[in-house]
């Protein structure tokens, strides 16, 4: 599994566009776990809402 992480003092979005991509907030912080395989089209989604800064953590 890997998380993606977009700090939510990095940008301000609508909140309702990250539920609905599946990512949770929790301390200020949107994450969501992913499998590799995902990886990918994930970054693809948030780089169509123009979200810049997006954090990757392999667990």
């Amino acid at each position: 599994m890997t998380t993606i992480i977009i700090k939510r003092e990095m940008y301000k979005l609508d909140n309702k566009i990250l539920r609905d991509l599946g990512y949770t907030l929790i301390r200020g912080v949107w994450s969501k776990k992913v499998e590799m395989p995902q990886i990918r089209s994930e970054i693809e989604k948030l780089q169509i809402i123009k979200i810049p800064n997006i954090e990757i953590v392999l667990d």
